[in-house]
């Protein structure tokens, strides 16, 4: 994708495929803090990280062509979240790269996993809706692509590490003008995890930028590995 640049983690560890599943081929050895990038929030999230709640960030982050600038977020609903910005102080959805975020009880998670998944004919339907035109839709249409909307298109199980589950999900778009996402969702402390990416899903030819998926499960492999974060008030 040539106007994203993908997160890529430096860690000692391989990834292989045992029927159409992610596992570890090497043990981790843990690290004792999140990569520097998050140096400069680390207090934020000691101090207003919901008392009992645990945060994890990965140990190492390697960015190819741009910088990505942590942001605390504490207004998403049941969630504390980190936004990986490609602006310093984002305010604007456009410069929000991906998320990192925790919960008790995440709704949103919980969609992910139990949602249907919308099948490869059914987005080939619905693409072929969209370049038709507006103009041409009939009500069949509408219904399609309303449905079509943060559709569900892989679910894909990985092994995050020895005892700690995920599951890798890449969501369709809520319209024509914003990008689908791709997820990495897994419980552990007790908690719910999410790391997302906006964007890493080819929409001409309806497939997942492997770079791209890579790039996020090694993200979370990482975070499922590190000694967590603490509330410190």
């Amino acid at each position: 994708m040539k106007a994203r640049s993908p997160i890529t983690i430096t860690i000692s560890l391989g990834i292989c495929t045992v029927f159409g599943a992610y596992c570890l081929t090497k043990p981790q050895t843990a690290n004792a803090e999140p990569a520097p990038m998050f140096k400069p929030i680390l207090r934020d999230i000691q101090t207003q990280l919901p008392r009992g709640w645990l945060m994890r960030l990965p140990s190492s982050v390697n960015i190819s062509d741009i910088q990505l600038y942590p942001q605390v977020i504490t207004t998403i609903p049941g969630e504390f979240a980190v936004w990986l910005n490609s602006q310093l102080n984002c305010t604007s959805r456009s410069c929000q790269f991906g998320i990192i975020t925790v919960a008790q009880n995440s709704t949103y998670d919980n969609n992910l996993r139990s949602q249907p998944i919308f099948t490869l004919k059914e987005l080939e339907r619905v693409n072929e809706i969209r370049r038709r035109g507006y103009e041409n839709w009939t009500e069949a249409d509408k219904r399609d692509l309303i449905r079509s909307e943060m559709a569900v298109l892989e679910r894909t199980p990985i092994t995050l590490k020895q005892g700690i589950e995920g599951l890798f999900v890449v969501q369709n778009s809520g319209g024509a003008s914003t990008p689908p996402s791709l997820s990495v969702i897994w419980k552990q402390d007790g908690l719910n995890y999410r790391v997302s990416l906006g964007g890493g899903f080819d929409r001409d030819r309806n497939i997942v930028s492997q770079r791209d998926k890579s790039a996020l499960i090694n993200l979370a492999i990482s975070m499922a590995n590190e000694s967590p974060i603490q509330n410190v008030r």
